[in-house]
């Protein structure tokens, strides 16, 4: 009988043993994830968490279904337009907050070989509020549905909202924004503009 305090205190001990090492672990990535973000900051270019490719790699051509119904396929643009990828959701308020920049950033560039391809990746259970939300938002560029996630394993297999993914006319993927807060716009903007200026030197008579 007298043993049995001495067990109860045993276990007792190795649950608060255990309990802290878990808070430590938990802190340690917190931390890491905090210094992780900081050291990216708004419109970084590289070492994006959220996606697949890094710049410089070739595009990854996919085929999807616009909330029209029609098919999209990537490799209908590579080649001939700076295509950005805006992988976003029903659910990401940022996305919405960055919508009306997207729409002028597209009405102002479309005529010089630009389109701009949204990807939502909603899944079975909200899927069918994307054409809504799409109309909801006044999008004036395509908004492909995916549903099943295979455009986002390419390039956004973290599901970030919203990422964006700036492919260039040959084809090469030559900028990757995450996230989006006031003012990011602005840096998007420019990588489109430095895209856009390389197919207006291409074009331009020698």
């Amino acid at each position: 009988m007298k043993k049995t305090p001495k067990i109860a205190l045993t276990i007792s001990t190795r649950i608060g043993v255990a309990a802290l090492v878990a808070a430590t672990l938990t802190c340690l990535v917190a931390c890491a994830r905090q210094e992780g973000a900081s050291q990216g900051g708004a419109g970084a270019t590289t070492g994006v968490s959220g996606a697949s490719v890094g710049t410089g790699a070739p595009a990854s051509d996919f085929n999807a279904r616009d909330i029209e119904g029609k098919n999209v396929k990537l490799s209908t643009y590579l080649g001939n337009q700076v295509v950005l990828l805006n992988f976003c959701a029903t659910w990401c308020e940022p996305c919405v907050a960055e919508f009306p920049h997207l729409r002028k950033m597209y009405e102002a560039n479309k005529a010089k070989g630009f389109i701009i391809l949204a990807i939502a990746m909603d899944g079975p259970e909200t899927v069918a509020n994307v054409p809504a939300f799409a109309r909801r938002n006044q999008l004036n560029f395509p908004m492909l549905t995916d549903e099943d996630s295979r455009i986002a394993s390419l390039y956004n297999p973290k599901k970030s909202a919203p990422l964006s993914v700036l492919i260039d006319k040959s084809g090469k993927v030559v900028a990757i924004r995450e996230g989006y807060n006031p003012g990011d716009e602005e840096f998007l903007a420019k990588d489109v503009a430095k895209a856009i200026d390389g197919i207006a030197r291409e074009n331009a008579p020698q």
